[in-house]
C-alpha cells in the first residue's frame, strides 16, 4: 500500500508541475514497462483479445508512430466480460507492473477503485474536459466523489424496432411500455410475428433489461442514501409488468428467459420476426447488412416508460484507468488522451464502428455520413440509465440474476423475489 501511495504522489507531482520524467530501472526488459534500449517506455495496455478489423492493432501502430518516447503494448484478454473481470483481478490484485493501463466495463469502477487498485484522475481528467463528453459516460467514471477512469467506448442498449411495420399500420413510436403492448398484440397478430424479443436469460444481460424497467416506473436497486429500494412497490410493478409480458400479454415468448446473449435476441429481429427488440447499438450495421431480412426497415429511440415514470437506456462501454502498479503512470496518461482524443475516436468510428464518448463526434459530417443513426443516438443518450454502483457489484448481479430469473421463470412471485433479493444485498459486504 505504502508502494501504491508513493507512485500516487509522484504521479500528482509530475502532473501538477507539467514536468514529464522518464522512471528509470536497472531491468531494461520492455514487458515490465520499463525503458528499453533507445530510451522509450513500454506501456501496457488491457485490450479484447478479437480486433475486428483490425482497428485497435492500426490505433497503436499510429500512437507509436507519433510517439519516440512510448511504446504502446497490448495485453489481450478474453471478449467475455465476466472472464475478463477475473482477468485483470488477476492482475491487478497481485500488483502486477505489467498492466499499466487497465480497460474496464462500465460497472467496474466501484470494485477496482475500494481496493485500491487505480489511480484517482481528478487532477488530469479535469470538470472542463469532463463537460466534452457524454454525461452518463462520465458517472460511470466516478466512485466516492473522485474520479478513476476516462470513458472510451460508448455502448447504449436503446430500442430497435421496425419503423415500416409502426408506419404501415399507422402508429407512431409509443411512449409508454402500455402503449407498446397494445401496438405489439396489434401488429403480431397481423404480421403473425413476435412483438418483442428479449434477452432474459440469467446473465448480466438480465440486469441490464431489468434497471431498464426498473428506472422505467422510477425505482432502484438503492436510494441516495445507499438503503436498498429493489424491492419497493415500483420496483415490484416493474418487475410483475414483465412476468405479464409473457403470460397475460403474450408479447413476449417465455423462451426470452433462455436468451443469455444479446444475439439471442438479435438473430429473429434481423430475420424480420420481431416488432422490437431492445438491444446494443451493433445491431445497426448487422441489420442493415444485405443478408438481413430487415434491412432499411428499423430504427432507433429510447425504451419505453411506464405512466409517470421515465425513458431508460442502459449504459454499456468500456473506460480507461491507470493501475496503482504501474511504473510510469504519466506515460500512461499520455497513452489514455491520445487514444480518447477526437481525432482518434472519429477514426475509429467511421473506420471500425466503435463508438466514442466525446460529444464532438456525433455532430460531424463525416460520422453521421457513415453512421446515420448516431445523429438519433444523441437524442437517446439524454435517457441513459445506469447499472447500480457497489464495490461487490460482481455479486450483487449474479445475486440479482438468480432472484429475477426465478421471477421470470414462474418459480417465484415478483414480490418473494425482490424481497429475497432485499435481504441479500442488505447483507452485501
Amino acid at each position: 500500500m505504502k508502494s501504491r501511495m508513493k507512485k500516487l504522489l509522484v504521479f500528482l507531482l509530475l502532473v501538477g508541475t507539467g514536468f514529464v520524467i522518464s522512471a528509470c530501472s536497472n531491468n531494461n526488459d520492455n514487458s515490465s514497462g520499463n525503458e528499453g534500449e533507445d530510451g522509450a517506455v513500454t506501456i501496457h495496455m488491457a485490450v479484447f483479445e478479437n480486433d475486428p478489423g483490425g482497428q485497435m492493432e492500426a490505433a497503436r501502430q499510429r500512437f507509436n508512430e507519433e510517439h519516440d518516447n512510448i511504446q504502446l503494448e497490448f495485453t489481450p484478454m478474453s471478449n467475455d466480460a465476466s472472464q475478463m473481470h477475473d482477468q485483470t483481478v488477476t492482475q491487478l490484485s497481485a500488483g502486477s507492473d505489467n498492466l499499466d493501463i487497465v480497460n474496464m466495463d462500465v460497472v467496474w469502477t466501484a470494485e477496482f477503485a475500494e481496493s485500491g487498485w487505480l489511480l484517482p484522475l481528478d487532477e488530469m481528467f479535469t470538470e472542463d474536459m469532463q463537460s466534452n463528453y457524454i454525461a452518463r459516460q462520465v458517472d460511470s467514471v466516478k466512485y466516492n466523489d473522485q474520479t478513476w477512469a476516462v470513458p472510451w467506448f460508448n455502448d447504449l442498449h436503446p430500442l430497435w424496432y421496425r419503423s415500416d411495420l409502426l408506419e404501415k399500420y399507422g402508429y407512431d413510436v409509443p411512449e409508454t411500455y402500455e402503449e407498446a403492448v397494445e401496438i405489439a398484440q396489434h401488429i403480431q397478430e397481423e404480421e403473425g410475428i413476435q412483438g418483442f424479443t428479449m434477452h432474459w436469460g440469467r446473465s448480466e444481460q438480465l440486469i441490464v433489461s431489468f434497471t431498464e424497467f426498473l428506472h422505467a416506473n422510477n425505482g432502484d436497486f438503492f436510494d441516495e442514501d445507499g438503503n436498498v429500494t429493489v424491492n419497493s412497490p415500483e420496483a415490484v410493478e416493474a418487475l410483475q409488468f414483465m412476468v405479464d409480458m409473457m403470460n397475460e400479454y403474450e408479447v413476449v415468448s417465455p423462451s426470452a428467459v433462455g436468451n443469455s446473449t444479446p444475439e439471442d435476441s438479435r438473430i429473429p429481429f434481423t430475420q424480420g420476426q420481431a416488432l422490437f427488440n431492445p438491444n446494443w447499438g451493433y445491431v445497426y450495421s448487422i441489420n442493415q447488412a444485405d443478408d438481413s431480412a430487415v434491412k432499411d426497415k428499423t430504427w432507433v429511440a429510447s425504451n419505453f416508460m411506464f405512466e409517470g415514470g421515465q425513458k431508460a437506456n442502459s449504459v454499456g462501454g468500456w473506460n480507461f484507468a491507470i493501475s496503482s502498479s504501474s511504473n510510469h503512470p504519466e506515460e500512461a496518461w499520455e497513452v489514455i488522451k491520445w487514444f480518447t482524443s477526437v481525432e482518434n475516436q472519429k477514426e475509429m468510428l467511421i473506420n471500425g464502428g466503435y463508438a466514442g464518448t466525446q460529444l464532438e463526434i456525433y455532430s460531424d459530417e463525416e460520422v453521421i455520413k457513415a453512421a446515420p443513426y448516431l445523429e438519433e443516438y444523441t437524442k437517446v443518450f439524454e435517457d441513459a440509465s445506469v447499472r447500480p454502483s457497489h464495490p461487490q457489484y460482481s455479486k450483487l448481479s449474479d445475486i440479482a440474476q438468480s432472484h429475477i430469473h426465478q421471477a421470470l421463470s414462474g418459480d417465484l412471485s415478483p414480490q418473494e423475489a425482490l424481497d429475497g433479493l432485499a435481504e441479500e444485498l442488505e447483507n452485501l459486504e
